[in-house]
């Protein structure tokens, strides 16, 4: 069989790095490094070209799939070295096992981005000063044990005991959490403080349901001014009647706030018609 012809069977090194997508300046470092080598070098009396196969675009397409999931370099050298299937199969797994986690993680911050960004758009798009009626969507939340203090010391208190007690799932502390009040009676009794705090975590097994809610605002941390009053002023006007629980959320807090005066505060609490209810007897 003949020699192969070094310039038509083989690729130069920037016709090959341009195929691969590597370099031909980290070409020449997996060479110096000893790495990845050329197939063939050219003679010293004429040039000094690197050549290379196209046997060779697998294991180049490889390594440089490693390199970009953070395999260290004197990883890769030992197995191009003296690589197996099963030594590949082995790092294969690893790798895998880390991408997946990395891709958990990020899904993680994907969430809370658009948890915090759907908050922060509400706010922007809010009324403060009237009291409305919405149909608002289901969400998934992680519910905390019940409070049992009153005051703002107490609210500090049950606040942390919430952040540091165990939950299932666990607790994701980057996503907001809110305030839950069992029922109007609560609210109105304690309006600053829920009966028990949630997080707006959707991995979370229990359930903000679906439904009309009457919604209103407020501005101040740990206040509820007179928003008590007036979410029960508008329902009575309205015929509307309390019919289930009340949640309340920042829509803007520390993140994007930096007087906490300036926090906005939305309390959302499920009701009915009350024409609907007396029609249905």
């Amino acid at each position: 069989m003949s020699e192969k012809n070094l310039e038509t069977d083989y690729l130069l090194i920037k016709e090959f790095a341009d195929l691969v997508g590597v370099a031909d300046e980290i070409l020449r470092y997996y060479d110096n490094e000893d790495v990845f080598s050329p197939a063939k070098r050219g003679d010293e009396s004429k040039n000094d070209y690197r050549y290379y196969a196209t046997t060779q675009i697998e294991a180049i397409l490889m390594i440089r799939l490693w390199v970009e999931m953070g395999v260290p370099l004197n990883t890769i050298k030992e197995l191009v070295k003296s690589r197996s299937p099963e030594m590949l199969l082995k790092l294969l797994n690893k790798q895998k096992n880390t991408v997946a986690e990395d891709i958990r993680f990020k899904q993680d911050v994907i969430s809370v981005i658009d948890t915090v960004m759907g908050l922060v758009q509400d706010g922007i798009c809010a009324n403060e000063s009237e009291i409305s009626i919405s149909e608002m969507p289901g969400l998934r939340i992680i519910l905390g044990e019940e409070n049992d203090s009153i005051g703002s010391v107490g609210y500090n208190k049950e606040f942390l005991r919430f952040c540091q007690t165990e939950h299932d799932p666990e607790l994701n502390l980057f996503y907001p959490i809110g305030g839950y009040f069992e029922d109007i009676d609560a609210f109105m009794n304690e309006p600053t403080l829920p009966t028990r705090f949630y997080s707006l975590d959707p991995s979370g097994k229990q359930r903000k349901e679906k439904g009309l809610y009457l919604i209103g605002y407020t501005r101040g941390y740990g206040q509820a001014n007179d928003l008590p009053k007036r979410m029960a002023a508008f329902a009575k006007k309205n015929e509307l009647e309390f019919c289930g629980h009340l949640y309340s959320v920042c829509l803007f807090d520390g993140i994007c706030e930096t007087d906490p005066d300036r926090y906005l505060l939305q309390v959302s609490a499920s009701v009915r018609k009350k024409r609907l209810t007396q029609r249905s007897r």
